[in-house]
């Protein structure tokens, strides 16, 4: 665990809030940050710390739930200190853009899934990448961004209060029609096209670039020209703008294998 106090510090200057309204923010007693920075902080303090300079969606769901207890002036500070920190990352401000739409409700495989098929209509649709991220798979691990992916699951989700703010009107459609084509697919659909394509790209990506050890802790790495080129290949059509090629690209991938499953039977 890194230094509390550290850890205290950069939250006051990254949230610009001070001592007293982040005491009150957290539900402590008005000198608790004062007397914690001064000492050795207690242990329930130290814990709670961490949590907050670890996750920035944590933090913005106790300012939400919490504002009343400080200052209007204090609550629009950290707030768009907040959002500031959050739209640095495009990544990480669609998945909060996606947790907010979902009411929370949804999975983190589920979230990656989205960001990975909104790029690669973004790529075929618009010939442009969403997120400027090359895909990276681990060994035996078939979702395509596994660093967003391990932070989902290590920091869970937060209900948030969330805008289409950060992202432009044509990243928020695009990224909330490819969420809804995914929500009428089972769990168990979803994460079958995440694994096929996840094959078919280290297939093509062997033949182009040689042979690779696709058991290598750093994984393999799929550019963004690889990947648009694998979509096109795939026949999504790239002036389907109303995405309906994408909803086609799903059915005929999860055709392929479930024949393959019967060929295999």
């Amino acid at each position: 665990m890194e230094d509390t106090k550290e850890q205290l510090v950069q939250i006051m200057e990254l949230y610009n809030i001070g001592k007293k309204p982040l005491s009150r923010l957290l539900g402590w007693g008005e000198t608790t940050v004062i007397n914690q920075l001064k000492g050795t902080p207690r242990r329930e303090f130290a814990e709670k710390i961490n949590e907050i300079w670890e996750n920035p969606y944590l933090f913005s769901d106790i300012l939400e739930k919490n504002r009343d207890k400080i200052t209007e002036v204090a609550y629009k500070k950290a707030k768009r200190a907040l959002d500031e920190k959050l739209l640095r990352d495009k990544a990480s401000n669609i998945i909060l853009y996606l947790v907010g739409q979902a009411n929370g409700d949804t999975a983190p495989y589920q979230l990656v899934a989205t960001l990975f098929y909104s790029q690669a209509a973004s790529l075929v649709v618009y010939g442009k990448p969403l997120i400027d991220e090359d895909i990276v798979y681990k060994p035996r691990n078939y979702m395509p961004y596994p660093g967003i992916y391990a932070e989902l699951l290590k920091k869970g989700l937060h209900m948030v209060r969330t805008s289409t703010g950060g992202l432009s009107a044509e990243d928020s459609n695009l990224v909330s029609a490819i969420h809804k084509l995914l929500n009428g697919y089972s769990p168990n659909a979803v994460k079958t096209l995440l694994k096929d394509d996840r094959n078919a790209l280290l297939l093509k990506h062997k033949e182009e670039k040689g042979s690779q050890d696709a058991d290598s802790p750093e994984g393999i790495q799929i550019s963004l020209s690889e990947f648009q080129a694998y979509c096109l290949e795939e026949n999504m059509d790239p002036k389907a703008a109303d995405l309906k090629s994408i909803r086609k690209y799903f059915d005929e991938k999860l055709k392929k294998s479930r024949n393959r499953s019967k060929t295999k039977a």
